[in-house]
């Protein structure tokens, strides 16, 4: 007896998740100090370990030591009120989404 395979197709929805405060916080945060060091060319000597970096890399680690979500708000109190604003777009967007299905 020989039995037939029979496959099902399953297909499912993972809904993604908002950031959270601090992971919007820090990217953000990352995401303007990046811009700042943008375009910065050539290599340098690395002061820690003698080797030759790039100057860019250089300057990332100096601009993102000790950044941390708290020092962050205390520095752009404003940007909770954009974290909020966006995160009840996103809900609204998912209210409106689940209120029609396709």
């Amino acid at each position: 007896m020989i039995e037939e395979i029979q496959l099902q197709e399953i297909k499912y929805y993972r809904p993604v998740k908002p950031p959270t405060l601090k992971q919007y916080l820090f990217r953000r945060a990352v995401a303007e100090r990046m811009a700042n060091i943008k375009g910065q060319t050539g290599v340098i000597n690395n002061p820690e370990s003698g080797k030759l970096i790039p100057i860019s890399a250089l300057a990332a680690k100096a601009a993102l030591k000790g950044l941390s979500a708290d020092k962050i708000l205390q520095e752009h109190p404003e940007w909770e009120k954009d974290y909020e604003r966006g995160i009840k777009e996103i809900k609204d967007y998912e209210r409106k989404r689940d209120l029609h299905p396709r």
